[in-house]
């Protein structure tokens, strides 16, 4: 199994196959917490929809093609997420990006637990089942130490983030840390505790924000450096 890529130091380079409702929507969230989501899809419409909808590389063509996998530079990419609509499509993505590189996770989207890959040979995550969605994809593309919580609605996002050591608000109380207008610190999960302006955010505690999705980028800047 591949090594889990630090999410949290490091913008990732991110492919994912698949540009239809949960792939478009995973590459907003993940380009909301500033990493880079190239985009493949055989759809013209659904390219073109993208292209114009997000700030992201969209490649028009087949991802189980290894000519098209490889316009979106995998040798270079931490995470491969094969979100398409079909299991064994995503299953054969997988299988060709192992092909190319070794040295990259792979996420399928699965509709059934019999396609589960136990010995984890070609993908090393699932998003299983349907109605996980976007932020299911996102938290099992990153598995770091952010997390993003289900069934959200698409004007919040709630995030579950460690504070790293090096981060800006590390040892500030919460009333003199620098967070986003539109970003809250709602709950001390390492306490189990609701946080007041004199708590202190603690190296290594997590926390629980809710935060717009047009600042989730620098709310996880702060918290993690």
């Amino acid at each position: 199994m591949t090594a889990v890529p630090n999410s949290e130091s490091e913008n990732l380079h991110i492919i994912i196959a698949g540009a239809g409702r949960v792939g478009h929507r995973t590459a907003r969230v993940l380009r909301d917490q500033g990493h880079d989501a190239y985009l493949i899809d055989k759809e013209p419409d659904t390219v073109e929809n993208a292209r114009q909808a997000l700030q992201s590389t969209v490649i028009e063509g087949d991802a189980t093609d290894p000519n098209v996998l490889a316009q979106a530079d995998p040798e270079r990419a931490d995470v491969l997420a094969a979100l398409t609509e079909t299991g064994a499509t995503n299953f054969a993505i997988c299988a060709v990006v192992k092909h190319l590189t070794d040295d990259i996770r792979t996420v399928a989207r699965i509709e059934r637990p019999d396609q589960l890959d136990e010995e984890g040979k070609f993908f090393d995550r699932v998003v299983y089942p349907e109605r996980a969605g976007a932020k299911s994809a996102v938290n099992q593309i990153l598995a770091g130490d952010t997390r993003v919580f289900e069934d959200v609605t698409s004007d919040l996002d709630v995030l579950e983030i460690q504070v790293a050591p090096e981060a800006p608000v590390a040892g500030k109380k919460l009333g003199a840390a620098q967070l986003p207008d539109q970003s809250h610190v709602v709950f001390d999960v390492t306490n189990d505790e609701l946080p007041e302006p004199g708590t202190e955010l603690v190296p290594g505690h997590r926390y629980l924000i809710a935060a717009a999705p047009g600042v989730t980028r620098e709310t996880r800047r702060q918290m993690v450096g």
